[in-house]
């Protein structure tokens, strides 16, 4: 069972500390802690096999910078957000 992901949430008594552990959906348990867990419907099918968690698409860059390829980069102010442009009041004119 060492080096697959978890599919559900799963309750464990470490094996050592005897301490209650909470193992998450996605996590890989270390292969003590993972024989502790039988039920075969708690595991991803096929096994996912761990390693370094993929970066999602569309997450921020790790700086916070914006992206050059982002269109409205030019209209950033460094925070990420899009400036608004000032408001104009409309002025009615009265003809009489």
């Amino acid at each position: 069972m060492a080096g697959r992901r978890l599919k559900a949430a799963v309750y464990v008594q470490d094996p050592t500390t005897r301490e209650e552990l909470v193992l998450l959906p996605g996590d890989c348990p270390e292969p003590e802690v993972a024989v502790l867990i039988p039920n075969p419907d708690a595991w991803e099918v096929p096994p996912g096999e761990c390693g370094p968690e993929p970066i999602a698409v569309g997450e921020p860059a790790p700086s916070g910078s914006v992206s050059a390829a982002d269109p409205e980069a030019d209209e950033a102010d460094g925070t990420g957000l899009k400036k608004q442009s000032p408001r104009r009041s409309r002025t009615s004119s009265a003809s009489s």
